[in-house]
């Protein structure tokens, strides 16, 4: 038996008929959004898209409901659904979307567009099947800074689900979904929509981007978990006051690896590790694992039904292959890795961090582990700076204590002792020559670090 069939959520007919009409759906910032409610929404609007000639639709909504909506519509109406990379009329374009279903009608004036909040709702279920081959497409930036296409199945998707359900569904319960991540990226619409829409549980609409709202909201509903990133969890300060432990069911963050002490952090403070979720779009989850004190690296578990694939001596490229990636074929996921047994892994940096420096080959993701094993350090992120001589950079989130030791002797001598910390493991050539501190290193909306906005912290202040 399939992992969807386990849990039975997973056919459009029976995840329709089996929510109550007074089930609810999703929480507003003041108010509830119940099951009878949800799916007229639905069943209007997969009625007026059906009668539309457009196939192409782009799915661009702020707020989460309608987000969840719309994607229901589309997929009863057997559209492609086109998720582009940021909500801007320009990535709708270049996606080459041929209408656009959306909260938002005045943005997209230019094109053809539904106002997904202005259709009539219909109590009667329209096209209940799901259609497994449905074609979805997302873009992610990938290595170029450029969108990237990644083909999706809606079946894959819903298998995905299916194996996050079968391996936490029975810990979260009816826990209330709560996020800090957006809704469009696929680890947001796996775990913020997709599955409690389809696991029938409830999610909170609004995103917490500050620590305060995850805070009230967590306060209100009582039980619940929290969907975040790196980004977000690094910001909090005090993870014991986010509201009592014995309502606190789980915690995942995905992106990047969590820094170290912000996982113990974690884990001392809430009661609760993190779940850290290793994966991209292009190759959906691959592993999972949770910080385990005095342990080093905590290795990484791969996920039931996922090949991994790297050397167990040393660290080399990790290549994957699961029932949720387009190509049924090994696929190289641009990690260095290190094989464990049963199905775990060490992850040893990305394989393009191991470069060259005046002929000196150094691992970028080896010297971040070094700085951020420091005191003064909680955070750090190397890059080649390219000119008459490559040099390495580095940017750096110091600890508070290294903001202590900052304020007292200036961050010329912060920069020295670093450095000097650094000789002792490689030669003088290789250690960084440009450093900056800043508050946070600079990433997207899911956390992961923007190489660009990191290159121009040189390039601006020289």
């Amino acid at each position: 038996m399939s992992a969807a069939d386990q849990i039975g959520v997973f056919s459009g007919h029976r995840s329709q008929h089996s929510a109550t009409q007074h089930k609810v759906v999703a929480y507003t910032g003041d108010g509830e959004l119940l099951a009878g409610d949800f799916y007229a929404r639905v069943a209007g609007i997969a009625r007026h898209l059906r009668q539309r000639p457009e196939q192409r639709w782009a799915l661009v909504c702020d707020d989460t409901f309608w987000f969840a909506v719309g994607f229901l519509a589309l997929v009863q109406a057997r559209k492609t659904l086109i998720f582009p990379q940021a909500s801007g009329p320009a990535n709708v374009a270049e996606a080459q979307a041929a209408a656009v279903l959306t909260d938002q009608p005045t943005r997209f004036s230019s094109f053809v567009s539904l106002d997904v909040a202005a259709i009539t709702a219909s109590g009667t279920p329209v096209g209940t099947d799901l259609d497994d081959e449905l074609l979805i497409e997302l873009y992610t930036s990938g290595s170029t800074g450029r969108p990237k296409r990644v083909d999706k199945l809606l079946g894959q998707l819903r298998a995905e689900v299916a194996a996050l359900e079968v391996q936490w569904g029975q810990t979260l319960g009816d826990a209330v979904v709560l996020a800090t991540v957006p809704h469009h990226h696929l680890y947001g619409l796996l775990f913020r929509v997709l599955w409690p829409l389809w696991a029938g549980r409830s999610f909170y609409a609004p995103t917490c981007a500050q620590a305060f709202e995850f805070n009230a909201a967590a306060r209100r509903f009582g039980r619940c978990l929290m969907v975040s990133s790196p980004a977000f969890l690094t910001r909090v300060t005090d993870f014991g006051s986010l509201q009592p432990q014995d309502a606190f069911r789980a915690v995942f963050s995905s992106g990047a690896p969590l820094p170290e002490t912000t996982a113990a952090k974690i884990a001392n403070e809430s009661g609760h590790a993190a779940i850290e979720v290793y994966g991209s779009t292009e190759t959906g989850g691959i592993a999972w694992r949770k910080w385990e004190p005095e342990v080093g690296q905590t290795p990484w578990q791969s996920f039931a039904g996922v090949e991994i694939a790297a050397p167990e001596n040393t660290p080399g490229f990790l290549r994957v292959r699961s029932p949720w990636t387009w190509r049924a074929d090994w696929v190289e996921t641009g990690d260095l890795g290190q094989a464990l047994p049963q199905r775990r892994f060490l992850l040893c940096g990305r394989a393009d961090s191991v470069l060259k420096v005046e002929d000196k080959r150094v691992s970028l993701a080896e010297m971040e582990q070094r700085l951020v094993a420091h005191e003064f350090v909680s955070e750090a992120c190397l890059l080649i700076l390219k000119g008459k001589r490559s040099s390495v950079g580095a940017v750096a989130v110091l600890s508070p204590a290294g903001r202590r030791q900052l304020q007292q002797v200036g961050a010329q001598k912060v920069r020295k002792l670093l450095m000097e910390m650094l000789r002792a493991w490689y030669e003088p050539v290789l250690v960084p020559r440009k450093w900056r501190f800043v508050e946070e290193l600079p990433g997207n909306a899911m956390g992961k670090i923007e190489m660009a906005r990191l290159q121009a912290l040189f390039t601006e202040r020289g």
